[in-house]
């Protein structure tokens, strides 16, 4: 499952379940969410602002009660096929979507996850922490590479962050997200940090 729509030699473009949502609303020139991403690796910051994509999943026309996923991803480097020095980082949530209400909410993230393997489906292994909202199952980012293509990290990662919902049943709001992570490999940072802002009402 991915959220993107043009290619990429890390992943394949696929949309799946309810609703896909792309950079710029149709019929608009405004964009529907304003994301700022980027990655620590040791001293150096890395920018995931290329190419952004998103989606979010929900029920059937049941908006923000119904959320059942959200992703969000950018690329750092250059996003063609053949294009060496790629990196893609993603951070993922998944809801109980009988635990949101149908009123504005703050939902505060704060747990450990280990991330899904290469290619797997389902939800990352999360264990809550205090403050943690019961309709967040689980959150968790993970960075792939050109050099390694088919390797996520399966290291668990601090997870603290905020989700708003502003205006229910209508998708607004915004998503501060924060992953501490022991880095073993090329490509995950040792922090991931997510700042959205998402208008899907108009």
């Amino acid at each position: 499952m991915t959220p993107f729509t043009q290619p990429s030699r890390l992943f394949t473009p696929a949309c799946s379940l309810a609703l896909l949502l792309l950079l710029t609303a149709c019929g608009g020139n405004e964009p529907i969410w304003n994301l700022t991403m980027r990655a620590r690796h040791g001293d150096a910051w890395k920018d995931f602002t290329e190419s952004p994509g998103s989606h979010f999943i929900t029920e059937e026309g049941a908006g923000s009660a119904g959320l059942r996923e959200m992703s969000v991803c950018g690329f750092h480097g250059v996003t063609d096929v053949d294009a060496d020095g790629t990196h893609q980082s993603c951070m993922e949530l998944r809801f109980d979507s009988t635990a949101l209400g149908a009123d504005r909410s703050a939902l505060t993230i704060a747990g450990t996850a280990i991330p899904l393997a290469y290619g797997s489906d389902g939800t990352a292994e999360f264990t809550a922490q205090v403050g943690h909202a019961p309709a967040i199952v689980s959150a968790w980012a993970w960075t792939v590479c050109d050099e390694m293509p088919r390797y996520i990290e399966q290291t668990p990662q601090q997870l603290r962050g905020e989700l708003v919902l502003d205006d229910p049943p209508k998708l607004k709001g915004r998503l501060s997200l924060r992953a501490d992570v022991t880095s073993e490999g090329p490509c995950q940072g040792d922090v991931t940090e997510l700042e959205l802002v998402f208008d899907l009402g108009r």
